[in-house]
């Protein structure tokens, strides 16, 4: 992936992180399993538990080397299965028609904030759908609600 579109990727992913409330992530993080838990508690400055404020800062020095990526496909893992299983054979080469289709029940049953979060993931791991995905993230309303703006490096 050209580091241009890379970073507006990225971009994209933290703006989701930054509109998914400190409540909702700490939910997130609570459904992984305990050894995950204890990766992000580690990362995050926290003893026992994960401090949220402390990750949101460590996925912010760490962007770069992909700690927003790991923690984003960690937590948005049961989404994606969910839209990898209701496109099926479709899957691997969906159509932004397809992906449409197929946003309404991961809404439902994930979380706008969760969906969004795992379109904006899938698109940072170079498969063959994150075309469509940045295609369906770019143009519908519900996955777009605000233009992305690029860091400065």
């Amino acid at each position: 992936m050209k580091s241009k579109d890379h970073v507006v990727r990225l971009a994209r992913l933290e703006a989701e992180f930054r509109n998914l409330p400190d409540a909702e992530f700490a939910r997130l993080i609570s459904a992984l399993p305990e050894e995950a838990q204890s990766v992000l508690a580690s990362r995050s400055g926290g003893e026992d538990s994960v401090d949220i404020v402390g990750l949101r800062d460590a996925m912010r020095r760490s962007r770069m080397k992909g700690l927003p990526d790991q923690v984003a496909a960690a937590i948005t893992e049961p989404c994606l299965d969910a839209c990898i299983a209701a496109l099926g054979d479709k899957s691997d080469f969906p159509s932004v028609d397809d992906l449409l289709a197929v946003t309404p029940g991961l809404v439902a049953a994930h979380g706008l904030p969760v969906t969004r979060l795992m379109f904006a993931s899938a698109t940072l791991q170079e498969a063959p759908a994150s075309p469509a995905i940045m295609k369906v993230l770019k143009t519908d309303p519900t996955l777009n609600p605000a233009p992305v703006t690029l860091p400065s490096l």
